[in-house]
């Protein structure tokens, strides 16, 4: 016969915001790519956790901004604006009331809303993607329930954006595929 015992789990939902800052890579099968460049994001965000197993989810609504340096005469900044939804399994250790650790992984989602081609000179041109799908994979430290330092890689599984140029020789066309990879150190504030 088995007995069951009642068991009560209070699951915590916090709101908060977050903010940070990129270090993006611009993977690319050619040498157009100039260098690694910085960007931001910054915006809302939902953490859900239950305590007893130390797990939980976090999900944000963050707009982000990515700059490119791109092409070689002229040379041609370029910032790429989107919407990312990124939804994280994380693990806790520790006393998150006092300090804790986590580490934490999970899809992203990536929506462009700025300009999606734009010329780079007569014979290149540079398009985006309408969105995106990329994977988190990270850590951080929680300070009295309230702060919430991370870093993390975010992957991006398709392209980012193509380059299509038209070779001199005989008007020959050439697409390169972009992906941009990046660096991600945050900050959170929960209420």
């Amino acid at each position: 016969m088995a007995l069951l015992v009642p068991c009560q789990v209070d699951a915590q939902l916090q709101l908060g915001v977050k903010g940070g800052f990129n270090l993006t890579r611009m993977a690319l099968d050619t040498d157009i790519v100039k260098n690694d460049r910085s960007g931001f994001f910054i915006g809302p965000t939902v953490r859900l956790g239950i305590p007893i197993f130390g797990l939980g989810l976090d999900i944000s609504a963050l707009y982000d901004e990515r700059d490119t340096r791109v092409g070689d005469d002229p040379v041609v900044d370029l910032k790429q604006k989107m919407v990312s939804v990124p939804l994280n399994l994380r693990k806790s250790f520790g006393f998150e009331d006092a300090i804790g650790f986590f580490v934490y992984a999970g899809p992203q989602l990536d929506f462009n809303i700025n300009e999606k081609e734009k010329m780079l000179d007569s014979v290149k041109s540079w398009k985006y993607r309408d969105s995106q799908f990329s994977v988190n994979v990270g850590g951080g430290i929680t300070l009295m329930r309230d702060f919430q330092l991370s870093i993390n890689y975010n992957i991006v599984c398709g392209e980012t954006a193509d380059i299509h140029t038209v070779q001199d020789v005989a008007d020959q066309v050439k697409d390169y595929k972009a992906k941009t990879h990046a660096w991600q150190l945050a900050l959170a504030l929960y209420f």
